[in-house]
């Protein structure tokens, strides 16, 4: 195992003092006082949760300084002891003794357990009071529900082929079933010459082998005319919030999506579709228009969310929600991760079937009026949604797991919009590299691993040095210690940038500012040149909201007039330009 040593220990002890508090995945207690016993729920909730770093001898009400611990190696023996005999099941952590600012403190790396081991839990309270999870910075006892979901990804959920009461083969849609049928026969020589029952069996959409049977829970979801006839609540429930509500208006759309999964997964779709703009793009081929959001990628989210929830008896209440603000979408669905980690998104290979013979039914049924199959059943759905993200030049989507469920989140806007590129300008960081403005807005939407920037094109040696890069300069703090690191946008920094952009937009918009003429692009060109000094086309293109040709014309008139000077190929989009005009504003003489 990986050692502990001090720097990984004083990176967190940094970050926790300039953020004024502990990371989710990092616990700290004094031991000032004796050994913390409370160490166990928190070894417990980690092992349950993403894993963490837990750190006795220093003290959080004192802003983080280090203690000195009595017998610091007995601190440490005791430590592995309760991991080893006072949690089912024993765990096994990594432990160090380290040296900080001339003070010992005892370092524990706990790994999270796969799901066929959990819960852990202190043996002593039992598995129903003895389970914790991470919540925050802060250890929570496991709800009864979590408990049941938890003990339910132990192995392979069946909830899916479950026979349900009551049905028969009159409930399904003959319509798609057929069609369904036809396809599935022509893939194998072995179903082709079965008879209908027969082979409704076969594929799990009948119980049981023999006419009049119930159909499985994958059968009635997938083919049936209403499952909610039987299961109430399992749909998508689709909600438009307004941007600021005003009144009586709550919502501007609020749908309750029923039928068959192909049904839920098109009506959510157009509910949707519906409900987010259009922006326009020029391109060699004239202008074309770009939807908000890729509905490639929403409904790739939509497919994912219905067809790996969790079916399980303690959820089969719980509907899957979609629902849209005026900055992201979001689409829950009950149930966490099954047999992955939220790291392993995306990479290839990466795939476990909560419900596999409901996945297998969908990737042989065909969307309403398509030849579009629901699913491919190829673990292609998040590589999907992050393929489109980029090439829509959007944020990529952001996923959270907990116990309980699973949260996808994507952007409304460019990742590198006007807003953000005005944003990280007022910050007045150094940014050497495209790769650095990329790490910084999106550290605007949330926490950053190196995996999410290298998923942006930077290889691995590259993302680490942008973002300990951004940790150097005060604009980012790093999470986790190393093996879990993720990084978050410094909370002084990000406010004092929005800060400057907020008080820029006043001078020139604010009921104080100078009543005057809208300005010509050369003059927005040439006051935004003067303030940077340095700059590229793209950064004035960012900071004024001018197109790029109308930047490139006004810059080579300033050129042309001796107020700018260029370093560079004329057509690179490297090429870097200096203000050597007068210091004070004076209206250009030229016209762009």
């Amino acid at each position: 195992m990986t050692r502990i040593d001090g720097t990984e220990v004083l990176d967190l002890l940094r970050t926790m003092r300039r953020v004024g508090a502990e990371p989710e995945l990092v616990e700290v207690k004094s031991g000032a006082g004796g050994f913390p016993q409370s160490a166990r729920e928190t070894l417990v909730a980690f092992a349950n949760s993403e894993g963490g770093t837990l750190l006795i001898g220093v003290d959080e009400l004192s802003g983080y300084t280090v203690v000195e611990l009595d017998d610091a190696g007995g601190y440490r023996d005791r430590l592995v002891g309760l991991a080893r005999d006072a949690i089912t099941p024993p765990l096994s952590i990594t432990t160090e003794i380290v040296e900080v600012e001339g003070a010992l403190v005892i370092a524990a790396h706990v790994p999270p357990l796969s799901a066929d081991q959990k819960p852990a839990y202190v043996t002593s309270k039992g598995v129903v009071g003895g389970s914790y999870v991470r919540s925050g910075d802060g250890d929570r006892p496991v709800s009864q529900t979590e408990l049941a979901l938890i003990v339910a990804n132990r192995t392979q959920p069946l909830y899916d082929r479950e026979p349900i009461t009551g049905t028969t083969t009159d409930d399904l849609d003959r319509a798609s079933l057929l069609r369904s049928l036809e396809r599935v026969r022509s893939s194998s020589r072995r179903l082709r010459d079965l008879d209908e029952v027969e082979l409704l069996y076969r594929v799990n959409i009948l119980a049981e082998p023999r006419a009049g049977a119930p159909l499985t829970l994958a059968g009635l979801l997938t083919f049936g005319q209403l499952p909610q006839q039987y299961f109430p609540q399992l749909m998508v429930t689709v909600v438009v919030h307004p941007a600021e509500p005003t009144g009586g208006t709550r919502f501007l759309d609020n749908a309750a999506v029923r039928g068959p999964i192909p049904d839920l997964v098109v009506q959510s779709l157009a509910v949707v579709r519906r409900n987010i703009a259009a922006r326009a793009q020029m391109g060699d081929l004239g202008r074309r228009d770009i939807l908000e959001i890729p509905t490639e990628a929403v409904r790739e989210a939509i497919v994912n969310a219905v067809m790996h929830r969790d079916y399980s008896p303690a959820t089969r209440g719980t509907q899957v929600t979609v629902d849209l603000f005026a900055d992201r979408l979001e689409i829950r669905s009950p149930g966490g991760l099954y047999g992955l980690s939220a790291d392993d998104l995306g990479e290839v290979g990466a795939t476990s079937s909560r419900n596999a013979v409901l996945a297998n039914l969908l990737a042989d049924t065909y969307l309403p009026g398509s030849d579009e199959l629901v699913a491919e059943n190829r673990a292609s759905g998040i590589p999907t949604m992050m393929r489109q993200a980029q090439t829509h030049g959007l944020p990529l989507p952001k996923f959270r797991s907990t116990v309980t469920g699973f949260t996808v989140t994507m952007a409304r806007s460019e990742l590198l919009n006007p807003d953000v590129r005005r944003w990280i300008h007022a910050l007045r960081a150094d940014l050497p590299t495209p790769t650095h403005e990329v790490a910084l807005a999106m550290l605007r939407g949330g926490p950053v691993t190196n995996e999410m920037l290298r998923r942006w094109g930077a290889d691995r040696i590259t993302a680490g040095r942008v973002l300990r890069d951004l940790v150097d300069q005060g604009l980012a703090v790093m999470e986790g210690g190393r093996r879990w690191a993720r990084y978050v946008l410094d909370p002084a920094r990000a406010d004092a940038g929005s800060r400057a952009v907020a008080n820029r937009d006043e001078r020139s918009t604010g009921a104080g500012a100078r009543p005057r003429t809208e300005p010509t692009s050369l003059e927005s060109v040439a006051e935004m040149a003067r303030g940077l000094g340095s700059f590229t086309a793209w950064d004035v293109e960012g900071l004024t909201d001018l197109s790029r040709p109308t930047v490139v014309k006004a810059l080579k008139a300033l050129i042309e007039q001796g107020d700018v000077a260029a370093d560079g190929a004329p057509n690179s989009p490297k090429r870097r330009y200096r203000w050597v005009g007068p210091a004070s504003r004076e209206k250009p003489s030229a016209s762009a």
